[in-house]
């Protein structure tokens, strides 16, 4: 009487193994030469290199990929285990990544490294209110809703970010200062990659992903689009 029921469970067990074993990578450049952001707003300088010391030379304009862009890709599947927590970190006075993309329904915990207290806030969303996070503590919020947002913190007000929850998020890539990207163990599909810089979204194109590793053409960011 029990075969049947192993018989399932070995069927269920392959099935699985043969899904896991379809999952692939994905990945691409960004070339971020061409692309040219609006200057910010006059505020407090934030490190030494944007500051006129005399001694160091000013930092030139350039993007920081690591940190302010978020490499997304959409779909209609089902995200990878774990995507309903995410960390985010204040370390050395600024705020890793500050371009945030997250599924909605996640819970991001902020951490913060700093030996001084941060109290990030997202304009009109009730869930990131302004609270203080007190050097080397933690924060959770849970993102219900779909959105998107642009963060501040009022200690230190150089700090500045954007905050994107969407519903169809499949997952967020590592992008190094390169604009070197890869998704790793994602399932055969469409979808769409996304690149948004701050409240911008920079790049929406298709890629259809099947059992073995795909590289993109390189994506070069000339500008943005209207942010959605």
């Amino acid at each position: 009487m029990r075969f049947p029921k192993l018989r399932l469970l070995l069927v269920c067990a392959v099935a699985c193994g043969l899904a896991a074993s379809a999952a692939a990578q994905i990945s691409g450049k960004l070339v971020l030469g061409a692309y040219k952001p609006a200057p910010p707003k006059a505020q407090r300088a934030g490190f030494n290199w944007e500051l006129e010391n005399g001694v160091k030379e000013v930092r030139p304009d350039r993007i920081d990929a690591r940190r302010e862009l978020a490499v997304v890709l959409l779909g209609e599947g089902e995200p990878p285990p774990g995507w309903d927590r995410v960390e985010i970190t204040f370390s050395g006075g600024n705020l890793m990544p500050s371009t945030i993309a997250v599924r909605a329904g996640v819970t991001m915990l902020i951490r913060n490294d700093d030996e001084i207290a941060h109290e990030l806030s997202a304009t009109g969303l009730d869930a990131l209110a302004a609270e203080a996070t007190s050097p080397r503590g933690r924060r959770s919020v849970n993102l219900k809703d779909a959105g998107h947002w642009s963060l501040s913190d009022k200690i230190v007000p150089h700090v500045a970010g954007h905050l994107h929850v969407l519903p169809n998020l499949i997952a967020v890539a590592s992008c190094d200062a390169e604009g070197q990207f890869s998704f790793k163990g994602v399932p055969p599909g469409k979808y769409v990659l996304k690149v948004f810089h701050a409240a911008r979204e920079l790049v929406s194109q298709e890629v259809e992903l099947g059992t073995q590793d795909l590289t993109v053409d390189p994506i070069t960011l000339t500008g943005p689009t209207d942010s959605k």
